[in-house]
């Protein structure tokens, strides 16, 4: 997403609340803007944006690996019937599922040359703080985030893996675990 209005771009991780924050600028699905920049450094128009938006403030949203998958796991209608070992094994590889449930999130705000390309993470754990941060830089108005696109379920995350299905996730995210520095 781009705000012309701030002067900032945010990479939208899926599932860190980014349709929150994205919908907190005003910019409705139909804008343009709303969907730049969506895949970091991945995205087709990445290059030329970055050249003539350099000065602009970027941000993103990270959220612990763990708890992430399980929420696009429940999320998403291609896995949510399936077992989370069966998941883990045979995970989406391409596409959507991909987007939302397996890929890391180092893969679209780190570069080629191991550098993050954004001046500031926001951690899920901590979003209205990092939110209101990030407001702070580029002069927004602070708000309270709206609660939009959430998965429902009852459990703590560390409760749907045994030592199996951790081992295994740990394998699949360990860039992201490494580089934001999460736990399970």
């Amino acid at each position: 997403m781009i705000s012309h209005k701030f002067k900032c771009i945010y990479i939208h991780q899926r599932k860190t609340a980014g349709l929150s924050i994205i919908s907190s600028f005003d910019l409705n699905r139909k804008d343009p803007d709303w969907h730049l920049l969506n895949d970091g450094h991945l995205s087709p128009e990445y290059d030329a944006l970055n050249d003539t938006l350099s000065w602009y403030y970027k941000f993103t949203t990270v959220r612990n690996p763990f708890d992430r998958f399980v929420s696009g796991w429940k999320f998403l209608a291609a896995t949510r019937d399936r077992p989370l070992e069966d998941v883990l094994h045979d995970p989406p590889r391409e596409g959507r599922d991909f987007r939302h449930l397996t890929r890391q999130q180092t893969a679209i705000v780190v570069n080629g040359e191991g550098r993050l390309i954004v001046d500031f993470v926001i951690r899920y754990e901590d979003l209205q703080a990092g939110y209101d941060h990030v407001c702070d830089i580029i002069e927004k108005p602070r708000m309270i985030l709206p609660v939009v696109n959430t998965t429902t379920r009852n459990r703590d995350y560390r409760t749907y893996f045994n030592a199996k299905t951790r081992a295994l996730a740990e394998e699949l995210f360990r860039d992201d675990l490494t580089t934001f520095g999460y736990e399970f």
